[in-house]
C-alpha cells in the first residue's frame, strides 16, 4: 500500500511505473527481491541481490536505507561531475561568440577604410579579412565539425564492448576532465563494492553485481576477469593488481583489508580517496580553468585585432 501511495504521487516517468509495477507484484503475491528481480533495466540487479540477502538475514529496513544514501551519493558526484564541465562550457560558448561578432561586425567596418584609402595590407590583416568575410566557414564551421565528429566516432563506438572501451579510454586521456570522470566512477564503484561486502554478499557475486552496475566499460571488462580469478582462489589484492582494475595504492589497500577482515571499511575508505579527487578536480574546472580560459580568449582576440587591424 506505501508503494502504491507512493507511485499515485509521483505523477508520471519510468519510476513511477517502475514503482507501480512493484507494489502491484507485492500484492499479487511475490516477494519483493522477485519483485525488483522483474524490473530489469529499470532497477539495477544488485538491488534484488541486496534485497535477497536482507530479506534473508531480517535487516531490510537497514539494507533499503544504505541505498538510499548510496543513491543520494551518487547524485551529488554526478551534480558535481555536471556542475564542473558546465562552467567552462559556458565560458567557451561566449568565447566563441565574442570571436564571431568581431569577425562579423568589427572586421568587415575596417576592411572598407582599408579599401577606401587603397593601404597596400599585410598578410597577417589580408587573414584577418578573410575570416571576416567568411565568417561560418572559418568560425563556426570548424568547431561544430568537432562536435559532430565526436559525436559521430561515440556513436560508432558505442555498438561494441571494445568500441566503447576505447573512447572511455580517449575521454580518460583528457586533461582534469579525464581524471574527474575516472575518480568519479571509481568512487561510485568502490563504494557500492563496500555496501555489498558489508552486507555479506560473497566476493565473487559482489565483483560481479558491481562490475555491471558501473557505467565504466573498462572497469565492467576488468570486474569480470577479477570475479573469476576470485572464483580461481587468488586473493583479492593480487587479482585487482594483476587486472589493473584500481591503481597500486588502492590495491594495497584492499589486500590489507582482505587479509585483517576489514575489507568493507577499506572499500569505503577507497571509495572516499576517490571522491575528494574528483571533487579536487571539479574544483579545478569550476575555479581555476574559466580564468585562463578567459585570459586566453582576451588575449587572442584583442592580440589578433590589434596586430591584423
Amino acid at each position: 500500500q506505501g508503494l502504491a501511495a507512493m507511485a499515485r504521487e509521483m505523477g508520471t516517468g519510468r519510476l513511477q511505473r517502475a514503482t507501480a509495477e512493484i507494489a502491484d507484484d507485492l500484492r499479487s503475491g511475490r516477494t519483493l527481491p522477485e519483485a525488483l528481480g522483474r524490473q530489469a533495466g529499470r532497477v539495477p540487479d544488485f538491488y534484488a541481490a541486496l534485497v535477497g540477502v536482507a530479506v534473508r538475514s531480517g535487516r531490510v529496513g537497514e539494507v533499503l536505507a544504505t541505498l538510499t544514501v548510496y543513491a543520494r551519493s551518487i547524485a551529488d558526484l554526478r551534480s558535481t561531475v555536471v556542475g564542473a564541465i558546465f562552467y567552462p562550457c559556458v565560458v567557451l560558448a561566449f568565447s566563441f561568440t565574442l570571436f564571431g561578432f568581431v569577425c562579423w561586425k568589427i572586421i568587415p567596418q575596417f576592411e572598407r577604410i582599408f579599401t577606401d584609402f587603397g593601404i597596400d595590407l599585410p598578410l597577417v590583416t589580408k587573414i584577418a579579412i578573410e575570416i571576416g568575410r567568411h565568417p561560418l566557414q572559418f568560425v563556426v564551421v570548424p568547431p561544430l565539425a568537432i562536435v559532430f565528429g565526436l559525436v559521430l566516432a561515440k556513436l560508432s563506438l558505442r555498438s561494441t564492448e571494445t568500441g566503447r572501451r576505447a573512447w572511455v579510454r580517449f575521454v580518460y586521456s583528457m586533461p582534469i576532465v579525464g581524471t574527474l570522470l575516472r575518480s568519479s566512477r571509481l568512487a561510485a564503484f568502490s563504494d557500492l563494492l563496500a555496501i555489498l561486502v558489508d552486507h555479506a554478499m560473497p566476493l565473487p557475486e559482489a565483483f560481479r553485481l558491481a562490475g555491471e552496475a558501473s557505467s565504466d566499460p573498462l572497469m565492467s571488462h576488468a570486474a569480470r576477469y577479477v570475479e573469476q580469478d576470485l572464483r580461481d582462489g587468488k586473493s583479492l589484492g593480487d587479482a585487482m593488481r594483476n587486472r589493473r582494475l584500481v591503481p597500486e595504492l588502492i590495491a594495497w589497500m584492499t589486500g590489507l583489508g582482505e587479509r585483517r577482515g576489514t575489507l568493507g571499511a577499506s572499500l569505503h575508505q577507497a571509495a572516499l580517496v576517490y571522491r575528494r579527487a574528483a571533487e579536487m578536480r571539479a574544483m579545478m574546472l569550476r575555479s581555476v580553468l574559466p580564468p585562463f580560459m578567459i585570459l586566453g580568449t582576451a588575449a587572442l582576440l584583442v592580440g589578433f585585432f590589434a596586430l591584423s587591424m
